[in-house]
């Protein structure tokens, strides 16, 4: 395995040059985010973060290996789902198709990879005993499409607040990072590594700070989704076992707040008889702003919450907690959200029907 610092500070230094030379073009490729009910920035802001992320990453990983040796249908599918993000921040394409996109997406990348879920924990011996190996075999397969999906999503709808999906995706790869290297997986690591180092570079333009006061550059769909289906891979080849693997339910904790935010969300707008992609400010990022929370501060509160709760997943492995434990455990969020969601509600912060942005 080579030294891993040359190749992170290349994929940093790449994200760095490819965003401040693509912002500039965007506008001509009409790559820009205009101001609306729902997203309240100030002129138009290009949306070439995710195009400079991914053109970033590939080439660190044509760098760290030539080859890509058996990662062709993952960088693929991370391909399809940038291209098919820049043509819906360009033209805005109807949410079908972009799910049928999505599960195209994921269905090479879990069948024709290297990865799918296998270690469940300590439940998984006794599945196979109920099951059958064949069958449990069958329902790990789709449980990984399904999850890759759903990330997928996850990532594409909690990014609203300036440096919030990337700080979350950095987080998240941070201790998949760890836990890669935890467990002996150096390839895993070197790959997770890569991304997390072409996230940094971005954020460098992303991130609210004292010298810059709003976001400069935006991910898009583009790069919002590749993160997601990114950090579902990785989670799910964690996650494949027996051997050097951590349980599935275990890696969650890297991404509960984004999971169970969509999965809350959708659950609100089909009781409300909408669809489950319409548009509203129901995110647990926007009932923070209504709340009176400044853009940066509930940025940060959401990022550093998630970089904690992401921390259980590592310290839990580390010294051996119980699967079952770190997985009943994940009620802890669950309720914590849905409490939160509930009492915002219940004083009238939010209002019965959501303030549905204006058709572009």
């Amino acid at each position: 395995m080579p030294d891993l610092t040359p190749h992170l500070l290349n994929g940093f230094l790449l994200a760095v040059v490819l965003v401040a030379w693509m912002q500039r073009i965007a506008p001509r490729l009409g790559l820009v985010d205009r101001p609306s009910e729902r997203k309240r920035h100030e002129g138009l802001v290009p949306r070439c973060g995710g195009l400079a992320m991914f053109a970033a990453y590939g080439i660190g990983l044509l760098l760290l290996d030539r080859a890509l040796t058996g990662l062709w249908a993952f960088v693929g599918g991370l391909a399809v789902l940038v291209a098919a993000g820049a043509v819906d921040d360009r033209l805005d394409i109807r949410p079908l198709i972009r799910l049928l996109v999505q599960t195209f997406a994921a269905i090479a990348m879990v069948t024709l990879g290297q990865h799918r879920i296998t270690d469940l924990g300590e439940a998984t011996s006794g599945l196979v005993a109920m099951m059958g190996e064949p069958l449990l075999s069958a329902v790990c397969l789709v449980t990984s499409i399904v999850f890759l999906i759903g990330l997928t999503n996850a990532f594409n709808m909690i990014d609203g607040l300036d440096g919030l999906a990337g700080g979350m995706a950095a987080g998240a790869l941070f201790w998949l990072a760890l836990l890669a290297s935890f467990v002996g997986r150096a390839d895993l690591m070197a790959q997770i590594g890569l991304l997390l180092a072409a996230v940094l570079g971005f954020l460098v333009f992303n991130t609210r700070h004292y010298w810059r006061p709003r976001a400069s550059v935006f991910m898009g769909d583009a790069g919002s989704t590749m993160l997601g289906a990114a950090i579902g891979y990785f989670i799910i080849g964690l996650s494949s076992g027996p051997l050097l693997s951590v349980a599935f339910p275990v890696l969650l904790w890297v991404c509960v707040i984004p999971v169970v935010d969509t999965l809350s969300l959708i659950v609100r707008r089909l009781l409300a008889g909408r669809s489950p992609f319409s548009p509203d400010r129901w995110h647990l990022h926007h009932l923070l702003l209504d709340l009176g929370m400044p853009h940066a501060v509930a940025a940060v509160f959401m990022v550093g919450l998630s970089v904690v709760l992401g921390a259980v997943a590592y310290v839990g492995t580390v010294f051996l907690v119980p699967d079952m434990v770190l997985t009943i455990g994940l009620l802890v969020p669950v309720a914590a959200h849905l409490g939160f969601v509930r009492a915002v509600s219940r004083r009238d912060r939010v209002p019965a029907t959501p303030r549905l942005a204006p058709e572009p």
